[in-house]
């Protein structure tokens, strides 16, 4: 039996992030080892209860190195001695922001920092999504390397050739997670329809909707944006933006999803994730800190730093994001190919124990 430990919540906010995530790893396994058809599983089961099953490979992305994650936030087995063949990529961390913390000083419990250690030694570093990520584990004398989030990766737009839109014909605003950014998210909004005036505008939901979330969205067609809601299905992300030129908002997953699609974005960096992001040299093109460092407070300036850099990019043909494009597709090769080699491999030999 072969799992793949899912963070899409299907039962709750079918945050449509944790499912690209989710189709984007099935996606780079599958074109290597067609065959592979794992048990997809909420992170929380138990695999205590697959008492009756042998359990051959866990592939676990977007696998959390959050204080408390084991037994927590993924369940895992209660025996260690039980996980065998475990492939975590994309790893994340959810830890709150602090004011004026840079994260240099977080310390892991020690039954945390035990079970990461453990599985580093039996299964190698840890491949994380961002440079934050791999600072706080190497910090804590834990292996990791940075590999990017695995939505950043869709093998048929790779090598593809880069082409600015122009003009700019069509931008989607996404609706972040926390209501402390309302005010700055109308500003938002207005600063795009004055400086996008002729454009196809949308305000998309990747979540289910949210009183927060709902506010936003009804100011957003008060100004003349219509209204998308992708959340619960990548296939339905891709259609929906398909066509759209422009990403600008909270969403890292939206952020993300254009990057992946060789199209320009804009992030504004609301919680930990997408700060991550934003520390992160080979891929920073595009975020603002939506918060104060020192307050964690909504940053008012932020939506005008916003749109001047959009305003100037659009003038320079969105030069900036050549090496960010660039520096995505050498992540691709240095890193994402061989890890998913391997794990094909791994895969194919279990399949070859298993028939003899």
């Amino acid at each position: 039996m072969n799992l793949l430990l899912t963070t899409y919540p299907a039962q709750r906010s079918r945050n449509v992030g944790d499912r690209l995530i989710t189709d984007s790893a099935l996606d780079l396994i599958k074109a290597r080892h067609p065959l592979y058809a794992p048990d997809v599983l909420f992170r929380e089961t138990d695999l205590d209860n697959l008492t009756d099953k042998r359990i051959d490979s866990i592939v676990a992305p977007g696998f959390s190195v959050s204080d408390g994650v084991y037994r927590g936030t993924f369940r895992l087995f209660s025996d260690l001695s039980r996980m065998k063949n475990f492939f975590p990529i994309g790893c994340s961390f959810q830890q709150p922001l602090q004011p004026g913390a840079s994260f240099s000083d977080f310390r892991y419990g020690s039954q945390t920092a035990d079970f990461l250690s453990l599985l580093a030694e039996r299964f190698g570093p840890y491949p994380c999504r961002d440079a934050l990520i791999v600072k706080v584990l190497t910090n804590n004398n834990i292996p990791a390397v940075y590999c990017g989030d695995l939505s950043l990766y869709e093998e048929r737009a790779l090598n593809r050739h880069f082409v600015p839109p122009d003009p700019v014909q069509s931008a989607v605003f996404t609706v972040g997670h926390l209501p402390n950014y309302t005010i700055q998210s109308i500003d938002v909004l207005n600063l795009m329809r004055d400086l996008l005036p002729k454009a196809d505008l949308f305000v998309s939901f990747h979540s289910k909707p949210s009183e927060h979330s709902i506010k936003i969205a009804e100011h957003a067609v008060e100004l003349g944006f219509s209204e998308l809601r992708p959340y619960g299905s990548s296939k339905n992300l891709q259609k929906l933006y398909a066509s759209i030129d422009v990403h600008l908002g909270y969403r890292l997953h939206g952020h993300l999803f254009f990057l992946r699609s060789r199209k320009p974005s804009i992030l504004l960096a609301e919680d930990v994730r997408s700060y991550g992001f934003s520390q992160t040299s080979d891929i920073s093109t595009g975020c603002f800190l939506a918060f104060s460092p020192e307050t964690l407070e909504a940053d008012r300036d932020t939506p005008h730093r916003a749109i001047e850099f959009l305003q100037q990019e659009i003038s320079n043909r969105f030069f900036s994001y050549r090496a960010c494009l660039s520096n995505i597709e050498r992540t691709y090769h240095e890193i994402i190919v061989p890890y998913f080699n391997n794990l094909a491999r791994n895969l194919s030999v279990l399949d070859v124990e298993l028939s003899l």
